[in-house]
């Protein structure tokens, strides 16, 4: 570097380090005779600050003050914990270590504890640190959590520390739902302090305009980013381009990452982690919600990506359109016990790789039955909940046809592979039914709802036909059946 450029750069980080926590950069500058892309570079360069065009922000400022929300899991609650994980990262220094954060709700100070807990229980709580970073984090927490590197299973135990919320939990009664509203107090000591919110407080309307507002400044962070694919940092970024919108939060990233359609994890050819626009130009939207883990680490030896992807690996005839009508026709019943809906939608049970791929097919399943109960909304839902319910039964009909073919001698396998394409392709146009009455913004009328069930009924009439020329296989010989299929 010659030596004009380095005279600039040490004029413009002493201009930079007594600069206030907000200005433009085309009014700092004139400060000093400096190219305006010294400054530029400068300030995209220095970690202390973010930049939006002419506009630039200290971070420290931008989250001085900052509220967010946590909402922890089912688990956490009935343990007394809460993992700090991915949850306080983006809000605070970098250099904060996530269990070294302190917490306190009014004059107390939450305390940490230490405990072992298997990896396929708590990996959900560092995802949106990103594989390299979660393998680092886990690492540091304790001696003990060196197996990793050279690789681990879902009920491998790792050691952690994670804050103790029995005393906080039992006070509020605190349920699902309910969450932890966060103010940053001091970002760079990584001081939190937090009190209760009800979950029948938190709106459900308020929490998708949360979300698309997110959405929408994620997009805008990685669209600037490129290829870099720090997940910490694409949010930190997110949370200052998106303005005052994002200064009320309405949702936990928990809930950010599980509910945006817009956002997803993905990785990249090299096996890297990050967030990604959804249907963008590179993406496979077969992977999209997948959680990748650091090389070496792994959960379960089968697919334990998103949950269609786990219906399909786990030869489940059930899809997630169908998964979703028996929860919704649950709801409309006011019959919303969830190992009720599981035996419904699971009559012919998945066929699991191993013990942790069914621990996370079943949070999968009951995370998305959560979803559903808690936003349905029955004033809505009165025209279409009759149809729908019509609609599971056919399906419950195509269900129960491949259970009974399943427990025969000669097997699902032994059908007629045509006969079950003209089987498919009926259960498809129904699906096709069901989608559109799963969506909120699909209000028919009752000329509407008409059409709609004189639709049914053509695919009802369609797939007992298809049905029973499958039944018709039953009856062959085996060598007759083998022959037919050749």
């Amino acid at each position: 570097m010659d030596k004009d450029k380095k005279s600039f750069r040490a004029t413009v980080r002493a201009i930079l380090a007594e600069a206030p926590d907000e200005f433009n950069l085309s009014e700092l500058a004139p400060q000093a005779k400096i190219p305006a892309d010294e400054w530029e570079t400068a300030v995209d360069s220095d970690a202390d600050f973010f930049r939006d065009g002419d506009r630039v922000s200290r971070r420290a400022g931008v989250f001085r003050g900052r509220e967010f929300l946590i909402t922890p899991e089912q688990w956490e609650i009935d343990a007394g914990i809460l993992v700090p994980g991915h949850r306080f990262v983006p809000y605070l220094d970098p250099e904060v270590f996530p269990s070294e954060v302190v917490l306190r709700t009014g004059r107390r100070r939450i305390r940490t504890r230490e405990d072992k807990f298997a990896v396929a229980r708590i990996i959900g709580c560092f995802m949106l640190l990103g594989s390299e970073q979660m393998l680092d984090v886990l690492m540091a927490e304790s001696p003990d959590n060196g197996f990793l590197r050279s690789g681990a299973s879902g009920d491998s135990e790792v050691e952690l520390t994670v804050f103790d919320l029995a005393d906080f939990y039992r006070e509020h009664d605190f349920e699902e739902g309910d969450a932890l509203k966060c103010e940053v107090v001091d970002y760079l000591a990584g001081e939190v302090k937090f009190s209760f919110v009800s979950g029948s407080d938190r709106a459900a309307s308020g929490k998708r305009k949360f979300i698309s507002s997110l959405d929408a400044a994620c997009e805008a962070a990685l669209r600037e980013a490129g290829d870099y694919l720090d997940i910490p940092e694409i949010l930190a970024k997110s949370f200052f381009l998106g303005g005052e919108e994002l200064k009320h939060p309405a949702a936990s990233l928990d809930e950010f990452i599980r509910e945006s359609l817009k956002i997803v994890l993905g990785s990249d050819a090299d096996g890297h982690s990050g967030l990604r626009v959804a249907g963008g130009a590179d993406a496979d939207d077969d992977d999209a919600g997948a959680a990748p883990l650091p090389e070496g680490l792994s959960i379960s030896s089968g697919e334990i990506g998103t949950l269609p992807a786990m219906l399909k690996a786990t030869g489940s005839a059930v899809t997630p359109e169908e998964l979703d009508g028996f929860i919704l026709d649950a709801c409309a019943t006011r019959e919303m016990d969830f190992a009720s809906v599981f035996a419904r939608a699971f009559r012919h049970a998945p066929e699991f790789a191993d013990a942790a791929q069914e621990a996370v097919f079943m949070n999968a399943v009951e995370d998305r039955f959560e979803e559903l109960t808690q936003h349905y909304d029955r004033v809505d839902d009165e025209l279409k909940a009759p149809l729908r319910s019509d609609v599971m039964e056919a399906v419950e009909e195509r269900l129960e046809f491949f259970s009974e073919a399943a427990s025969l001698e000669h097997g699902v396998e032994e059908l007629t592979p045509e006969k079950l394409r003209r089987l498919a392709a009926v259960a498809s146009r129904i699906d096709e039914l069901l989608k559109l009455l799963d969506r909120e913004d699909f209000m028919p009328d009752a000329h509407e709802v008409e059409h709609l069930e004189a639709q049914l009924e053509t695919f009802l009439d369609e797939q007992d036909a298809a049905i029973e020329a499958l039944r018709e296989d039953f009856s062959k010989p085996k060598k007759q059946r083998n022959d037919k299929n050749e």
